[in-house]
């Protein structure tokens, strides 16, 4: 009897370890890499976004999204693989639109384009300027496309997500 009792307790901590928001699989780069991330990393207070000239839609606010999850897009106009990243952002944006904000947020260098690339690409998420670069420094961004996401309490859960597991993070993150 107390071994049958030891043991459900034993499954029962198990599944609640599973169950628990491990998100870690998820993130980029090894334990160095990631050392730039402290203090965003799992913030309730992540940094403002500083961001100009929306396209298609009116100036968004994270404190106002709570209640949904968010994910941040920093992408520039000249990077291949953020051009390229574009069609299943807008599979992501489109399947998950009712529970999921998607925001492009673009490097300032080539930003005179983005307006172009919205219409070229047929982007359909919010994006917006990162003019002065703020936005990027803030959340220490090392390379393009990274993404960022923020659970529906506003945390930030997965700084610089690896770029093929953002559908997974969000599928998780759905589930609660």
């Amino acid at each position: 009897m107390m071994r049958k009792l030891f043991c459900t307790a034993i499954a029962a901590m198990a599944l609640q370890s599973v169950n628990a928001e491990d998100l870690s699989f998820a993130y980029e780069g090894d334990a160095q890499k990631r050392q730039r991330l402290e203090g965003i990393q799992n913030s309730t207070k992540p940094p403002a976004l500083k961001l100009s000239k929306w396209g298609n839609s009116k100036s968004l606010n994270l404190k106002k999204l709570k209640g949904k999850i968010v994910v941040l897009d920093f992408w520039a106009t000249w990077c291949g693989p953020c051009i390229s990243s574009i069609p299943h952002n807008n599979e992501i944006f489109e399947k998950y639109k009712d529970d999921v904000v998607f925001i492009g947020i673009c490097h300032p260098q080539g930003s005179d384009k983005m307006k172009k690339v919205i219409k070229d690409k047929g982007i359909k998420y919010p994006v917006a300027i990162d003019k002065k670069g703020d936005t990027s420094k803030a959340y220490k961004v090392n390379g393009y496309p990274d993404y960022y996401i923020f659970d529906k309490t506003g945390k930030l859960v997965v700084a610089d997500c690896s770029n093929s597991k953002v559908e997974k993070v969000l599928e998780q993150l759905l589930k609660k």
